[in-house]
């Protein structure tokens, strides 16, 4: 895997909320999960079961996209993240360790037990106002970096 550049890195430990993009027979759906990190194996973790919309929509069509962005109010201030990935329902040892990198971030995740998912990243487009208006970073799983 192609380590995740380090500003995206930081971004994504910068924030915690994600909003994810899935689609079945019944169409598109959207819905907003909170977050963690595991950046040595490129996925993020999240919680939700297979109750939800998107957690059954997850199962029957593992590709999904997302977003993840601030709300600054400040065009100089817009960063923000789109990706692709692809969403595994996990169990046993993976989902304790995945469960263990959720709680470090998010505590309160030890009180309730629920569905636990990898979304394994395939494609990140990190935009930032910060050095360069709409500089953008492009990071995939097995192939390169690029930046506009």
């Amino acid at each position: 895997m192609t380590p995740i550049p380090g500003k995206i890195a930081e971004f994504l430990q910068r924030h915690h909320v994600l909003s994810l993009a899935v689609q079945d027979a019944q169409g598109l759906w959207a819905a907003s999960c909170f977050y963690a990190c595991d950046l040595a194996a490129g996925q993020l973790i999240v919680l939700t079961s297979l109750k939800t919309r998107h957690g059954q929509q997850m199962t029957q069509t593992p590709v999904v996209a997302g977003t993840i962005s601030g709300q600054p109010e400040h065009w100089r201030d817009i960063c923000g993240l789109q990706f692709t990935a692809r969403a595994q329902l996990l169990d046993g040892a993976e989902a304790d360790a995945a469960l263990e990198c959720f709680a470090v971030r998010h505590p309160i995740a030890r009180l309730k037990r629920t569905d636990i998912w990898a979304l394994r990243l395939g494609q990140l487009k990190y935009t930032s106002n910060d050095y360069l208006f709409a500089q953008k970073t492009h990071w995939q799983r097995d192939g390169q970096v690029e930046a506009e």
